[in-house]
C-alpha cells in the first residue's frame, strides 16, 4: 500500500536513505562518505521535510513494513515545474515492482496539480539510471554534484507529465 508518510516514519525513512546509498552507489561515490552517512541527521531532515511541508514524501508499505519511500517537490523554474527529490527502496526489496509503484505515485500526484515537465537528478552511471530510462526518463542536463567534499557527475531526467484532464 502506498500512503503519505507521517512524522512517525521518519526514522524508518532515514534508514531506508543510508541503507541504499551504501548499495546503490558502490564504485560511484567515496565509500568512505557512504560509510559514514547519519541516521540521525537523515531523521533530522525527514521530519522537517513533512512538518514544513518542504516536499510530499509517500511511502511503500506492506504488512506494516515500510520498504521504500519516494519524495518530490514542486519548483519554479523556467522547464520544470516538480522535482522528485529521490526514490529509495530497500535493497532486499529491489526489482520487485515497488520503485514503479511509488514513481507511478508521484507522477500522478504531480500531474493532478498540473505539472507538465518533471526532473530528476541522479548520478551519472548509477544503476538506477536504466530504471529512470525505462519509466519515460530522458536525460536533458548533465551538473556535478556535490556529495560531501567531492564533485561527481550528476544527470537530470525529464519527464513529461499529463496533468488530469487531459
Amino acid at each position: 500500500m502506498v500512503r503519505e508518510a507521517k512524522l512517525k516514519d521518519s526514522e524508518v525513512i532515514a534508514k531506508i536513505i543510508v541503507e541504499t546509498w551504501k548499495y546503490a552507489y558502490i564504485g560511484i561515490i567515496d565509500k568512505n562518505y557512504a560509510d559514514n552517512l547519519d541516521v540521525q541527521r537523515f531523521i533530522q531532515i525527514i521530519t522537517d521535510n513533512i512538518q514544513d511541508k518542504k516536499e510530499t514524501i509517500f511511502v511503500y508499505e506492506e504488512n506494516e513494513i515500510i520498504k521504500g519511500f519516494i519524495s518530490g517537490k514542486f519548483i519554479d523554474n523556467n522547464n520544470y515545474q516538480c522535482e522528485t527529490v529521490g526514490l529509495y527502496v530497500l535493497p532486499k526489496y529491489q526489482q520487485l515492482g515497488i520503485g514503479r509503484i511509488l514513481f507511478k505515485q508521484i507522477n500522478n500526484f504531480f500531474s493532478e496539480h498540473n505539472c507538465q515537465k518533471m526532473i530528476l537528478w541522479t548520478l551519472k552511471g548509477a544503476k538506477n539510471n536504466s530504471f529512470y530510462e525505462n519509466n519515460g526518463g530522458v536525460i536533458a542536463e548533465e551538473i556535478f554534484l556535490k556529495i560531501g567534499e567531492k564533485e561527481y557527475a550528476g544527470v537530470g531526467f525529464s519527464f513529461k507529465l499529463h496533468p488530469s484532464g487531459i
